[in-house]
């Protein structure tokens, strides 16, 4: 971490050092970057993913990114006096990291170690507010543990305002003391600020080998009652004083010999290393630029539906998910698209891939590749840059999975499953039994994730969101986590392998309440999968059936769940009474007909438990 308000100790120094930095981030991608160092999801080579394990989160979520999206005003949002909160310059979150000199780990006791956590933490808090604080972090899986944060810096107007924290470097000197004190008490101090002090001790060690050589003087016994030893013990100590600067001048003389001839064999070395690098590089931008225009070829439509947005029924070139605001330039910019939460924008597939899923370029080639075929990702290559580009592609698919499910956040987890029983009226057995098989879960957003999967080979193909938390005007987020393959899996519930008859149905809410309500009136052999309103064809496993098995369409009972079931040729159809079955579910729970049906206590559940 660079910027200002490092507290680097010099090294005249005793030691240990009390260690606190910070640095400016005025990007979500600057942020996302950050994160996946935070949570070591990118490569970090000076840590131990053996003691990735003693690591743990002091404040927010498993995802930063998330915690951090939570505090930040949106773009052009006003107070109640119509100033911008969020100006297009602001910084977005103050990055933090406390430290100390790694001889103070060696020797502190676990008591002392933990002392500094809970002292760090709580300066953190009178620093900036505990309000502020969106995400902090203890990292012990390096030589030297350390805490990580984001700090969102809001006024008391609510509005973005860096400069009331860290406005001046007088300021950020005032909190490098200020934490030097607060963890004093620990045997840690404050670096001595300025050098002054190393070049005065400097010119003192040179000026004091570059005298000339002095006559050495010794001292006569004086008095016949002084024993020789003694006197010869003082002799020998006023000789080695003054023969000090001699003794000093040969042994730099010699070590600046040595020192200057490993100086110049190093030095061919790194010009040899130097000139490679260069051509290396040299090489990269060529190769860089001439990859310049890639996947022009694939409509970036397309690439958005595959990737779970949906697109705005008004402004067509708008499309949303979960955390993205998109929309895609026409004309004679076409190909390029632009997020509007994360004020950023770039063209074509593959930058648009790595910005929606965090990856990097590999991994963009290996989901695309996965989802368009290898061929597509390079049709909009030259005829001369064809066969590299296939073979980047190859070298992806071996080293990356097309898709990645959203971290767990199992501190939200009590507030999905409350919202999944108490509000969506869903069994809370089944809903309990999903989550320990890991089949749904909360990630950070406090989203409902449901994961899909093709039952042939138990692959995880995507996973289904739907949002816990109202929006301000009372909606909730419906959609698929980014870089889900919809026509590869679904989510499945029920005995996939036994089952007699196959239903699908529009979402994983409408699957669960359906197998619940068929339970209910005794049918205890089928299985229900979501094909959340897929657009294109049906997952390839479905034309494999049994011929024995029943086929029943059962999407909602409006225009658009006839539309998509009309299409389903050799399906039954089945409607809901009301819109979904997820309705019917809540309408009989409430009409109190579960308990009235004698079906409800006479029917076996072994077979129809929440099983893929």
């Amino acid at each position: 971490m660079s910027g200002i308000g490092h507290n680097n100790p010099p090294p005249e120094s005793v030691g240990p050092y009390a260690i606190y930095r910070h640095e400016k981030l005025k990007s979500m991608r600057d942020i996302g970057l950050s994160a996946r160092h935070m949570t070591r999801e990118a490569d970090t080579p000076n840590a131990d993913p053996a003691r990735a394990g003693l690591n743990r989160v002091l404040v927010g979520g498993a995802d930063p990114v998330a915690d951090v999206s939570a505090l930040i005003p949106e773009p052009g949002s006003r107070d109640a006096q119509g100033k911008l909160c969020r100006r297009s310059n602001s910084v977005l979150v103050i990055e933090v990291f406390i430290g100390t000199s790694p001889e103070w780990w060696d020797t502190a006791t676990e008591a002392q170690q933990q002392d500094w956590i809970e002292t760090s933490h709580q300066w953190l808090v009178a620093e900036y507010g505990e309000a502020n604080i969106a995400h902090l972090r203890l990292h012990r899986d390096e030589k030297t543990p350390h805490l990580t944060g984001f700090i969102v810096p809001l006024d008391d107007k609510g509005h973005l305002n860096a400069r009331r924290w860290i406005g001046g470097e007088d300021r950020c000197s005032q909190q490098q003391t200020d934490y030097a004190k607060a963890v004093e008490h620990l045997g840690l101090q404050r670096g001595i600020q300025g050098s002054a002090a190393t070049h005065e001790k400097v010119r003192r060690h040179y000026g004091q080998i570059a005298q000339s050589p002095q006559p050495l003087e010794i001292e006569q016994p004086g008095h016949i009652t002084l024993r020789p030893e003694k006197w010869a013990e003082q002799q020998a100590k006023s000789l080695n004083k003054q023969n000090a600067p001699v003794v000093a001048r040969a042994k730099t003389a010699a070590t600046d010999q040595t020192l200057r001839k490993r100086a110049e064999a190093q030095a061919t070395k790194d010009r040899g290393r130097a000139e490679r690098a260069e051509k290396r590089a040299e090489e990269a931008l060529t190769r860089q630029k001439a990859l310049a225009g890639r996947m022009r070829a694939l409509p970036l439509p397309d690439v958005l539906d595959a990737l779970g947005f949906e697109q705005d029924a008004r402004e067509r070139v708008r499309w949303r998910a979960d955390g993205f605001n998109i929309t895609l330039a026409e004309g004679e910019k076409a190909g390029k698209w632009f997020d509007h939460l994360a004020e950023h924008g770039r063209g074509g597939a593959i930058d648009l891939v790595q910005h929606v899923m965090g990856t990097d370029f590999k991994g963009a080639l290996a989901w695309l590749s996965d989802r368009f075929g290898g061929e597509a990702t390079t049709a909009d290559l030259t005829a001369q840059l064809r066969r590299q580009a296939v073979a980047q592609v190859k070298a992806a698919q071996a080293e990356r999975e097309p898709f990645t499910p959203p971290p767990a956040a199992e501190e939200h987890w009590p507030h999905v499953a409350r919202y999944l029983v108490n509000q969506r009226g869903l069994p809370a057995r089944y809903v309990a039994q999903l989550h320990e098989t890991g089949e749904v879960y909360a990630d950070a957003r406090r989203n409902a994730v449901f994961l899909c999967k093709d039952p042939e080979t138990n692959t995880i193909t995507g996973a289904e969101l739907k949002g816990t938390v109202p929006r301000p005007d009372g909606s909730r987020f419906s959609g698929m986590a980014p870089g889900s393959r919809k026509d590869s899996g679904g989510f499945i519930i029920g005995r996939w392998s036994r089952a007699a008859t196959v239903y699908l149905v529009e979402s994983a809410l409408d699957a669960i309440s359906l197998l619940r309500l068929r339970q209910i009136a005794g049918d205890t052999n089928i299985a229900v999968m979501s094909t959340a309103g897929t657009k294109r064809d049906l997952p390839p496993f479905l034309t494999r059936l049994r011929e024995a098995v029943r086929r029943v369409c059962g999407y909602d009972n409006d225009a658009q769940g006839e539309k998509a079931s009309q299409k389903l040729i050799g399906w039954e159809r089945e409607r809901p009474s009301g819109k979904d079955w997820n309705d019917d579910l809540r309408a009989l729970a409430g009409d109190g007909a579960k308990e009235a049906n004698p079906a409800a206590s006479a029917a076996p559940e072994d077979d129809n438990t929440p099983r893929p």
